[in-house]
């Protein structure tokens, strides 16, 4: 997936719905080897552009999480 498909499927998701991106493949779209601070500050930010809410639990159990906001 590249960060056009991914900012496509986070405009086109319903107000509440969320996506799940594995990690690397995140990491990867935003030019890195793995998400560092800087890089999901930037995927917050992409988040954001699309009306969305990014999340990554520190535990790491779960792939990182776009939700859509649900007030356009």
């Amino acid at each position: 997936m590249t960060k056009a498909e991914l900012a496509e499927r986070l405009d086109h998701l319903d107000p509440g719905s969320t996506t799940q991106v594995e990690a690397q493949t995140l990491a990867e779209m935003f030019g890195a080897g793995a998400l560092t601070q800087e890089i999901i500050e930037a995927v917050e930010s992409f988040a954001l552009d699309h009306r969305c809410t990014f999340s990554y639990p520190v535990s790491a159990r779960h792939p990182p999480m776009f939700e859509k906001d649900d007030i356009f």
